[in-house]
C-alpha cells in the first residue's frame, strides 16, 4: 500500500474551516471571535469590519459554547421586534465579476420562528441590486436564489435534505453561483453526520448580477421584515478557483465534524487551534475528524500518543484496537496531547518491514557462500550488513558473503530499511574455519652461505666470514649482523640497501662498518630482515576497527604494500583504533591487540600471524650437553599491588567499589605499590573497576625469564631433533641451578659460525591465545596511544546516545527526547504500563562487563521500579537472566 496522509488541516482539528484550503480563495471570514461587539475585525482582512446591528441588544448573545468555540446568537426574544443583523459592508472585490464563481455560507443553529429564515443575503441594500440569497423557511427547507442585475430573479429554487427543520443541529448551508457558466448550486451539512448533502446544479434563467455592489447580511431580511432567530458561526464569502471540488469541500465539512480540539471548554482553555496545528499548552487529548480511507494490508501509525478509530457505517458506529487487516470506511484518531506538544496530521505507513530469522553459517577461510533473505517491504529498500571482517553484499534478496582471512566466529547482523526509515535486523553467526598451518622446520644455520645479491641476482657467495651472528626475537627483532676481513675478495659487494640471504631467509643492508679488530681490518655488516622495507611502505590512514577479525585488519595492512597473508589462525575479535601508521607499525599493532605471533617469510613476500609460532618437538638442552650457560630472571619493575582509576573529569570507582578509589592485591607482596590509571573523558566508574581488575591481575606478581647459552648441535648430528628456532618450546636442565623449565625460547641469537656459542631466552609465560605482551611498566594510560587490548574501554551498545533516535533498539513505550547527559539526546520512559527498551550485542574478549546508564526524573511524582534484565545466550543455547535493580 501507499502512504496515507492526512488529518492535517483545521477541519480534521476542530471542524473549522481553514483559510488556506486548497482553491477556497476565500475574500471575507469571520469566526465570530470578537462577537459581542459592535463590530470585529474580518479574519482575512482585519482591515475590514463585521458590524452587528440591532433594536434590542438583550436579545443577542456571544458564547463560548459552540461547535467552533466563539458564537453569535441573534434575536433571541422576538425577532420582529428584535431586528438583530450582522453586516458585512461593501468592498470592492466582495463579489465575483461576471466570469467568477461565488461561495457563500455558514453554520447555523436556526429556531424557524418566522415564515422565512435569512442566513445570507445581498437584498437588504437600497437602490443596489442584489447578487444571492440563502435562507429557509418556517420547515427548515434551504432556498436559493441568484438575482440579474435588474434586480429580478433568475433562480428561486428549495431544495428538500434529509435534516430540514432540526432546531438542534449546526447545519452548514452554502451556496455557489458560476457566473460565467449559468449555474448554483447548494449543499447542506449537518454537524455529526457523515453524509452530507449535494444539491443538483440548477442552471439560471438569465445573467446574474455580475456588477453586485450590495452589502452581505448574516439572520436578516429587512428591507422584508425577516429575521432568523438562532446561532451563526464561521461566516464565508469565497471565489473559488477552477480546482476547487465543492463535494469534496462538503464532505470534509461533515467529517471534520467528528473533530472536537474546540468543542469543550477544557479542550478551548488547554489546546490553541491555527491554521498550521494544534498547540497543547496543557495536557490534553482530542479527536480528529474522520478521513475516508482503504487497505488490503494494515498500515502504522507512526505514533504511540494516538489511538485508532474507525467505522464501517459511514461514522453510525465505531470501533477501536489494533488496526483491521483489510478495511475500507471511515478513520478518525484519539489524540493525546503533552504540554508543549502539537500536533500537524498524520502519516500513515505501510506494514514495518519483515526479515525471517537467518541461521548460522559455516565457511572456509577465503571461501563464499549465499545466503536467501525471506523479507518483506514497502517501498525501496535499503539493505545494510553489519559483518566485520567479512565481505559481504546484497543483491535482490540474496546475502553474499566472502570470509577473506577471518578466522573464528564472527557475528553478522542484517538490517532491511525501507524508505520511511523504518527498519528490522536479524544477526546470525559466520563460523570461519582457519586453513590449516604446519610450523616449518627452522633454519639450518650452522655453517649456512651468506648470500649477497646484486641488481642481476646472487653475486657473491661467503663460507668464511669471521663472524654471523642472527637474532630473532618472537613478534620483535629479527636482524643479522656479521664480519669479515676488510680485503676479502667480497668486500665490495656488501653494500647499503643490498639483499643477504642466509639460511633460506631474506636481510637488506643496512649498516656496512669499515674498521679494524684489535689489528685487523674488518668489514662489519648490520642487515635488517626484508620485511623491515614495510616501515617504508606509505603510511595507512587512521582507522576504527569494530570487533574485526585479526585477518580483516591485516588486509588493510598488506594493501598496496606487494606483500599477502599466508595464514590466519587466531581467532580472536577486537574493538580499537589506530592512527596514521606504515604498514609494519599496523601489523605490530594488530598482533599486539589479537594475540598470536607473526611470521613474515621474505623470500614468499607473506606473512602470518598464528596462535603460536614455533614448534614442540622434543629439543632439549642439559648442563654439560649443548648447556654452557644459565641465568634465570625474576623481574618486578612493572610489579604493583594497588592501581588508583580516574578519569579526565576526576570521576572514580568510589561509587562502585565500596568507597575505595583504588583496588589492590598483596597476594605476592604486602608492600604497597602503586599506579594512577587514567581514562578517557566520560568513561564510567563500571568500565574504570573492570578495566583496572584485569590489569592488577596481571602486574600484582613478578615475571620471571631465563637466558642460556646453548650449542646448535644440528651441524654435527644432522638431525632435526637438534634444531630450534625462535618460538619453539624446549627443555632446559640445569640442576645446580635449580633449573628444569620447558618453555618457550623468545628471543634467539644463531651463530652461524660457532654454532656452540648460540644464545636463546626462554619466558616463563607461555602466550596465551590472545593475550598481551605483559611488558608494559610505569603508569598507565588509556590515551589514544595505547595499544594494550585489555585497556581499551568501549561501548558495546550501539547508538548508546540516541543520536540516531531509537535506531539498533527495541522498544515499547517510550521516545527520543532532548537531553542534558553525555549526549544531546535521551529516551522518556512515560504513561502507564510496562515500558522498556532492548538491545543485543555481541560480547567481545572479555569476561567481566559492566552496565551504566543515567537516570534523571523528569516531573514530579513516584519513580516506578526501574530494573534492567540482562540476558546472557551461552554456546550451548541456554540462558541466564540477571535482574539488576536500579530504582
Amino acid at each position: 500500500m501507499a502512504t496515507i496522509t492526512g488529518w492535517g488541516d483545521r477541519l480534521s482539528w476542530s471542524g473549522e474551516t481553514p483559510l488556506d484550503y486548497p482553491d477556497l480563495n476565500p475574500v471575507a471570514f469571520t469566526r465570530m471571535d470578537g462577537a459581542g461587539a459592535a463590530s470585529w475585525a474580518d479574519d482575512v482582512n482585519p482591515g475590514r469590519s463585521w458590524e452587528l446591528h440591532t433594536e434590542n441588544p438583550a436579545a443577542n448573545f456571544a458564547g463560548d459554547t459552540g461547535a467552533f468555540a466563539r458564537f453569535l446568537r441573534v434575536n433571541n426574544a422576538a425577532p420582529a421586534t428584535d431586528q438583530s443583523r450582522v453586516t458585512l459592508p461593501y468592498f470592492p472585490g466582495l463579489w465575483p465579476g461576471p466570469s467568477g464563481r461565488l461561495l457563500f455560507g455558514a453554520w447555523s443553529q436556526q429556531a424557524y420562528v418566522m415564515s422565512f429564515s435569512p442566513i445570507l443575503s445581498t437584498r437588504g441594500t437600497p437602490d443596489h441590486a442584489p447578487l444571492a440569497y440563502l435562507s429557509t423557511d418556517a420547515a427548515g427547507t434551504p432556498r436559493q436564489q441568484v438575482y440579474s442585475a435588474a434586480g429580478a430573479l433568475v433562480l428561486d429554487q428549495y431544495e428538500v435534505t434529509p435534516w430540514r427543520g432540526d432546531t438542534q443541529a449546526w447545519v452548514w448551508h452554502g451556496q455557489l453561483v458560476d457566473l460565467a457558466a449559468g449555474t448554483s448550486q447548494l449543499v447542506s451539512v449537518r454537524r455529526g453526520t457523515a453524509d452530507p448533502f449535494i444539491g443538483p446544479v440548477r442552471t439560471l434563467s438569465g445573467a446574474p448580477n455580475g456588477a453586485a455592489t450590495a452589502n452581505l447580511d448574516v439572520m436578516a431580511l429587512q428591507g422584508s421584515g425577516y429575521w432568523s432567530t438562532g446561532n451563526i458561526d464561521e461566516v464565508m464569502v469565497a471565489h473559488p478557483g477552477e480546482g476547487f471540488d465543492l463535494a469534496l469541500f462538503a464532505d470534509r465539512l461533515a467529517l471534520g465534524g467528528f473533530a472536537d480540539a474546540r468543542a469543550s471548554q477544557e479542550a478551548r482553555t488547554r489546546l490553541t487551534v491555527t491554521d498550521l496545528a494544534v498547540h497543547a499548552t496543557d495536557p490534553q487529548a482530542f479527536s480528529t475528524g474522520a478521513e475516508r480511507v482503504s487497505w488490503s494490508t494494515p498500515p502504522e501509525p507512526g505514533s504511540e500518543s494516538v489511538t485508532p478509530h474507525w467505522s464501517t457505517d459511514n461514522g453510525a458506529t465505531w470501533s477501536t484496537g489494533a488496526l483491521p487487516a483489510v478495511f475500507s470506511g471511515l478513520l478518525r484518531w484519539q489524540v493525546a496531547l503533552a504540554a508543549g506538544e502539537q500536533f500537524t496530521g498524520m502519516t500513515l505507513l505501510p506494514a514495518m518491514p519483515t526479515l525471517a530469522p537467518l541461521s548460522d553459517v559455516e565457511l572456509e577461510q577465503n571461501d563464499q557462500t549465499t545466503i536467501p533473505l525471506d523479507a518483506t517491504w514497502s517501498g525501496e529498500p535499503a539493505w545494510a550488513v553489519a559483518a566485520p571482517g567479512l565481505s559481504a553484499t546484497v543483491s535482490g534478496t540474496t546475502l553474499s558473503l566472502a570470509s577473506g582471512w577471518a578466522a573464528g566466529e564472527l557475528p553478522v547482523t542484517v538490517t532491511l530499511r525501507d524508505q520511511w526509515g523504518r527498519s528490522v535486523s536479524r544477526s546470525f553467526t559466520a563460523t570461519v574455519q582457519p586453513q590449516a598451518w604446519t610450523p616449518p622446520p627452522p633454519p639450518q644455520y650452522p655453517r649456512a652461505p651468506i648470500v649477497v645479491w646484486g641488481d642481476d641476482g646472487p653475486e657473491a657467495a661467503i663460507i668464511d666470514a669471521l663472524s654471523a651472528v642472527v637474532t630473532e626475537e618472537v613478534n620483535g627483532e629479527h636482524t643479522t649482523e656479521l664480519s669479515i676481513p676488510r680485503n676479502h675478495r667480497h668486500a665490495a659487494a656488501f653494500q647499503s640497501e643490498r639483499l643477504v640471504e642466509l639460511a633460506g631467509d631474506r636481510y637488506r643492508i643496512r649498516r656496512v662498518t669499515d674498521g679494524r679488530d684489535g689489528r685487523t681490518p674488518v668489514t662489519t655488516v648490520y642487515c635488517e630482515a626484508e620485511f623491515y622495507d614495510l616501515a617504508y611502505a606509505g603510511q595507512l590512514p587512521p582507522r576504527e576497527y569494530l570487533q574485526v577479525p585479526a585477518g580483516a585488519a591485516m588486509e588493510d595492512a598488506l594493501q598496496g604494500t606487494g606483500w599477502s597473508i599466508a595464514a590466519v589462525t587466531v581467532t580472536t575479535r577486537r574493538t580499537y583504533s589506530v592512527e596514521e601508521l606504515n604498514p609494519l607499525s599496523m601489523l605490530r599493532t594488530i598482533q599486539s591487540q589479537h594475540g598470536g605471533d607473526l611470521i613474515f617469510n621474505s623470500a614468499d613476500k607473506t606473512v602470518s600471524l598464528v596462535t603460536q609460532s614455533g614448534r614442540n618437538v622434543g629439543v632439549s638442552f642439559a648442563y654439560g650437553r649443548g648447556l654452557t650457560e644459565s641465568k634465570r630472571v625474576v623481574d618486578t619493575t612493572s610489579l604493583v599491588t594497588r592501581i588508583y582509576a580516574r578519569n579526565e573529569e576526576g570521576v572514580t570507582i568510589a561509587s562502585v567499589n565500596n568507597g575505595l578509589p583504588y583496588v589492590e592485591d598483596f597476594t605476592w607482596t604486602s608492600e604497597v605499590r602503586e599506579a594512577t590509571y587514567d581514562f578517557a573523558s566520560g568513561t564510567s566508574p563500571f568500565t574504570m573497576l573492570s578495566m583496572v581488575s584485569a590489569t592488577l591481575a596481571n602486574r600484582s606478581k613478578p615475571s620471571f625469564s631465563y637466558e642460556f647459552t646453548v650449542a646448535d648441535l644440528s651441524h654435527r648430528s644432522r638431525q632435526e631433533v637438534d634444531r630450534f628456532d625462535v618460538g619453539d618450546v624446549v627443555t632446559v636442565v640445569d640442576d645446580e641451578l635449580g633449573i628444569r623449565e620447558t618453555q618457550r625460547i623468545v628471543r634467539v641469537e644463531h651463530d652461524v659460525i660457532r654454532p656452540w656459542q648460540s644464545r636463546v631466552t626462554l619466558s616463563a609465560k607461555l602466550r596465551e591465545l590472545g593475550s598481551s605482551t605483559g611488558t608494559e611498566a610505569g603508569a598507565l594510560t588509556t590515551g589514544s596511544s595505547n595499544t594494550a587490548f585489555d585497556l581499551v574501554p568501549f561501548n558495546l551498545l550501539r547508538n548508546a546516545r540516541f543520536d540516531n533516535g531509537l535506531a539498533h533498539w527495541a522498544s515499547s513505550g517510550v521516545e527520543r527526547v532532548d537531553g542534558d547527559g553525555t549526549g544531546d539526546y535521551a529516551v522518556r520512559f512515560q504513561g502507564t504500563g510496562t515500558r522498556w527498551i532492548e538491545q543485543t550485542v555481541q560480547p567481545d574478549n572479555r569476561d567481566v562487563y559492566s552496565l551504566s546508564l543515567q537516570v534523571d526524573p523528569v516531573a514530579g511524582g513516584t519513580v516506578p521500579p526501574l530494573r534492567a534484565i540482562v540476558t546472557v545466550e551461552y554456546e550451548d543455547g541456554t540462558r541466564d537472566a540477571i535482574p539488576v535493580d536500579l530504582v
